[in-house]
């Protein structure tokens, strides 16, 4: 099995607590991604890690039911991501606990799913640890568009503003919202590629700074943003891929991302 798109990153738990309720279930960048793009393509790579706090026979059916593949760890560790908030998953802190995560490298990517893939994405991760990917990629043959994410959560200092942009610059397509172009908008304006997410405005995608292409949506209420930014790419990505425009490409992310905060989590929309 030689997938078109691969994606790397992280799949964790997803422990949203509101004060209505508490809600468990699988989330993460890479999963999110690799989740929406299967419903476009089929299979999908999945290239990450999880630990004992997941049973794997039921992420594994619940992912492999999508045509994704994914690499299980050894159950010795945790992954848990949880979102913590007094109202809503609209407005959320976050406790991470890393768990396996941080042990993904490139030495976890099967042999030939580089050489094969058409897209490559880096789903969001530190910014250290993504630029192990960006520059083990530079080493290997590959004829693959390869993507990359961030979180605004990384943008908190020098360091990681220094390390995020060298990572974009060397990808060929890059997905930021629009509080993440602000702060990295001389390396977004140069990217060869980028798509812009404008939250409830919409998206737009550029090439060297000009905007080429931009989409609007209808302005809904939003119940749950985990994972939306994630869906757009993962969207964007697939149907890239089937060789659509880039004008459906963004119509199409756009509109599945805004279905995807209509409502708690995202399972709804693969049902």
């Amino acid at each position: 099995m030689n997938p078109e798109i691969v994606v790397i990153g992280y799949t964790n738990i997803d422990v949203n607590v509101t004060t209505h309720s508490t809600t468990t279930s699988p989330g993460g960048a890479a999963y999110f991604v690799a989740l929406a793009a299967s419903r476009i393509l089929k299979p999908i790579g999945l290239v990450t890690r999880i630990g004992k706090d997941f049973d794997p026979a039921f992420l594994l059916k619940q992912v492999l039911s999508e045509g994704v593949h994914i690499i299980v760890d050894k159950p010795t560790a945790k992954s848990t991501q949880i979102y913590h908030s007094l109202t809503d998953l609209t407005q959320r802190s976050i406790t991470l606990d890393w768990g396996v995560a941080p042990d993904l490298n490139p030495d976890d990517i099967p042999p030939g799913w580089i050489q094969h893939a058409k897209y490559i994405h880096i789903g969001t991760m530190p910014p250290k640890q993504q630029h192990t990917f960006t520059e083990y990629l530079k080493t290997v043959p590959n004829q693959a568009k390869i993507s990359i994410d961030t979180d605004i959560a990384f943008l908190n200092d020098e360091e990681n503003i220094k390390i995020i942009t060298s990572n974009f610059a060397a990808c060929d397509m890059v997905f930021a919202n629009r509080r993440e172009y602000q702060l990295l908008k001389p390396v977004l304006d140069n990217a060869k590629e980028a798509i812009i997410k404008q939250d409830s405005d919409g998206a737009y995608y550029m090439q060297h700074g000009k905007i080429m292409e931009s989409v609007t949506t209808d302005k809904i209420k939003a119940v749950d943003v985990t994972g939306a930014g994630d869906i757009f790419a993962g969207t964007f990505i697939g149907c890239s891929a089937m060789g659509k425009s880039t004008g459906e490409c963004l119509q199409k992310a756009a509109q599945v991302a805004t279905l995807a905060v209509a409502k708690d989590g995202i399972q709804h929309l693969f049902d």
